[in-house]
């Protein structure tokens, strides 16, 4: 006899313990996962982060200069800039060339060299560097991710200074003698050139240049006076701005040349023939009559201890005149 008709089989069922234990499992797996990558992608968002901050910090520093034709020096650099620091917030490193934080010197578009040269290097002893570039005018870097500057220098450098970046993760002292050990290179580093430079602050025209474009014409047997005028480039401390030498096509007797430094190729004399004025001055009574063509070089003190310096050249013509007859 059935009371009720039957009863209604349950037919819901629940987890295991074993099911709960395998969802466990890939759960915990997952999170693992998840936990591994917060640090590859927090180091790469802070390297990108960087990399853009350094960005910045070079444009800063070069429209300071287009506004100033000279760099800031490291003491202003922090207030240059709109972010000093990268993003582990350790300061950013600025290196240039002393000669570059001041116009005294010729300024940004007074120069064509720099004391800073800057190798990037594929092992420590950087004996063959895969890549060497002259005359450096800014490198701004950050130490990475472990907090530690590895490239050599952080200053207004005053003399030839070579600058050693490494490839990544090249091993590299960058630790304290005491600690004795190494680490991969992981600096992040980023440079502009002299000439970069000059371009990006808008020099134009030459680094140095004689400014006349004629000399007066003057007459035979009469007084005659002219000035040859420079500017521009690194004049010198003393003894005058500039050097100069001088080619002439024929002498014209009665007038002498202040300085009087002349030769058939003045551009293969010593430095040191060249003579010493502010300006090159022409005067006496010229004694005979007709047009003699003049070549004058000047040079400056773009590269004191050497014969790199900037040299500007320009042909004039000095017409004398018959005397009069009345």
């Amino acid at each position: 006899m059935v009371h009720g008709g039957q009863e209604k089989m349950n037919t819901e069922k629940g987890f295991t313990l074993i099911e709960l234990a395998i969802v466990l499992v890939i759960v915990g797996l997952l999170v693992g996962l998840g936990a591994g990558m917060i640090g590859p992608l927090t180091k790469r968002a802070k390297l990108i982060e960087t990399r853009r901050l350094i960005d910045a910090a070079m444009e800063s520093v070069i429209s300071y200069g287009a506004a100033n034709n000279k760099l800031p020096t490291t003491g202003t650099f922090s207030s240059t800039v709109k972010s000093p620091n990268d993003a582990w917030t350790k300061s950013l490193n600025y290196i240039t060339d002393g000669n570059l934080t001041s116009t005294s010197s010729g300024g940004i578009c007074g120069r064509k060299t720099t004391n800073l040269t800057l190798n990037i290097c594929p092992d420590t002893g950087c004996l063959t560097p895969t890549n060497t570039i002259n005359n450096v005018a800014i490198i701004i870097l950050s130490g990475g991710g472990n907090y530690n500057n590895q490239t050599e220098g952080t200053q207004a450098v005053s003399s030839a200074t070579t600058i050693n970046s490494y490839e990544v993760d090249v091993d590299v002292d960058g630790y304290p003698a005491d600690m004795d050990r190494t680490e991969p290179y992981d600096d992040i580093v980023k440079w502009v050139t002299i000439d970069e430079l000059r371009i990006k602050t808008g020099c134009v025209g030459p680094q140095l240049r004689v400014v006349n474009n004629e000399l007066p014409y003057g007459y035979e047997d009469s007084a005659y006076s002219a000035t040859v005028f420079a500017y521009g480039g690194v004049p010198f401390s003393s003894g005058g701005n500039y050097r100069w030498c001088r080619e002439e096509s024929a002498s014209v007797t009665g007038v002498t040349f202040t300085p009087d430094e002349e030769d058939n190729d003045c551009l293969t004399n010593p430095e040191s023939s060249w003579d010493k004025a502010d300006t090159l001055v022409i005067s006496g009574t010229p004694t005979t009559s007709g047009s003699f063509s003049f070549t004058f070089f000047v040079r400056d003190d773009n590269d004191p201890s050497g014969d790199d310096d900037n040299i500007a050249q320009k042909t004039l013509v000095m017409t004398i005149n018959p005397a009069s007859s009345s």
